[in-house]
């Protein structure tokens, strides 16, 4: 791998970090900062095999997208509230002042707390990312076993041929999504959140095409 490319990948990955934390999502944090300690060990300190990091950000990936299944499916807390259950029973209704109070004051919270999370597209996006980051850590890895032994097997070569062209593909479209999201980001004036995207665009470029 070039000095460049190390370079670039240890770069994305405290890019991640630093949206994942202005993002202020714990699994978020906690998935950016195994990817960036990831790529600087592979970039410059080599202490864990590929495999074993390749294994953790599929892991990482996988628990993202369960976290983001399980907080989609969540049901809203505010239906279940005790003054509405005495109100649909008969009980004294609210007046109509506090009622309007109400509904004015609960959504602008619920919007306050969902602007200070990334969006839900560049969540879905980074879940997807990390499985594809442990298939590209692992592709490294073979290259780097292959590069001390000459081959000859022309079956399993056309058979990874063709599926690095599919992950190519993969790479390319995955993140010029990630672009348009990062983009999305600074016109809803969060550049700093944005830096989440543009480093995970960044990345997969870099170990696609330049490891």
């Amino acid at each position: 791998m070039s000095s460049l490319a190390s370079f670039l990948m240890v770069a994305s990955g405290a890019l991640c970090l630093t949206g994942a934390v202005a993002a202020k999502g714990l699994p978020a944090i906690m998935a950016a900062a195994v990817m960036a300690l990831a790529m600087v060990d592979l970039a410059y300190t080599a202490v864990a095999p590929p495999v074993i990091w390749s294994g953790a950000l599929l892991i990482v990936g996988l628990c993202l997208a369960i976290f983001l299944r399980s907080s989609s499916g969540a049901p809203s807390p505010r239906r279940s509230s005790p003054a509405l259950v005495m109100s649909g029973a008969g009980g004294p209704s609210e007046p109509e002042d506090d009622r309007g109070l109400r509904s004015s004051t609960v959504p602008d919270r619920c919007v306050s707390r969902a602007d200070s999370h990334s969006g839900p597209t560049a969540a879905v996006l980074s879940a997807i990312t990390y499985p594809v980051m442990a298939w590209q850590v692992l592709n490294h890895g073979a290259h780097m076993d292959d590069s001390g032994h000459a081959s000859g097997h022309g079956h399993h070569a056309g058979d990874m041929s063709l599926i690095s062209s599919f992950l190519t593909v993969a790479v390319v479209v995955l993140a010029v999504l990630l672009v348009v999201c990062a983009v999305h980001e600074i016109v809803r004036r969060r550049p700093l959140v944005s830096l989440d995207c543009w480093g995970m665009a960044a990345m997969i470029v870099v170990m696609q095409f330049l490891h």
